[in-house]
């Protein structure tokens, strides 16, 4: 039986996580535009979670352990970072290190980027198909989007051979599929349906 309290919880743990993290994000960004950094904190932020937290989980679980304190993590942020990323971020980490919050890192980068493409006013849309779209699709795609929002679309890609054809277009909450899978199960639902019916008129 699920234990629906249980992810309920982490449900409501993860949403407070994300809302403190974008005040961090705000914060740096705010500091990164004062010194003309903001794309490239940027950048750094997303290379730190993509190259680093994720292929070096024992680097990435000791950053994050609740257990390790803080003087102990600062020697390790100076070891691995200092030097190799901007003095921005780099001030960031400590930051982090010194609120107990590097647990933070991956909600901090996804809110920093969100606060960039707003002010870009750029818009990421996730895209799903069978196969890989040809470039040519690909921009007819964000020509689409673009003028129906009147943001520059940065498409994020994802080849899903389960839907078989078409695509699944998410767009911040909203998601809109026009998938082959997606219309087969309309279809079905549809013949059930009127299956039962005929069957009730009998």
């Amino acid at each position: 039986m699920a234990d629906y309290t249980t992810d309920s919880r982490m449900e409501d743990e993860g949403s407070r996580l994300r809302q403190v993290a974008v005040v961090y994000a705000e914060a740096l960004l705010e500091v990164a535009q004062s010194r003309n950094q903001a794309d490239e904190v940027g950048e750094e932020l997303t290379a730190l979670v993509n190259d680093v937290l994720r292929k070096e989980p024992v680097l990435a679980d000791t950053l994050t352990s609740p257990v390790l304190k803080r003087n102990a993590k600062a020697p390790i942020l100076e070891n691995v970072f200092k030097g190799r990323v901007s003095e921005t971020l780099y001030s960031f980490l400590q930051v982090l290190n010194n609120k107990n919050r590097l647990n933070l890192l991956r909600h901090v980068a996804s809110a920093y980027r969100d606060l960039l493409d707003v002010k870009a006013k750029r818009v990421r849309v996730k895209v799903r198909s069978a196969v890989e779209l040809t470039a040519e699709q690909a921009e007819h795609l964000r020509q689409t989007i673009g003028h129906a929002l009147g943001r520059e679309p940065i498409l994020v890609p994802t080849i899903d051979p389960t839907i078989l054809g078409g695509l699944i277009v998410q767009i911040g909450d909203e998601v809109y599929d026009n998938s082959v899978r997606s219309r087969i199960e309309s279809i079905r639902n549809q013949l059930m349906s009127r299956s039962s019916h005929v069957a009730s008129i009998r």
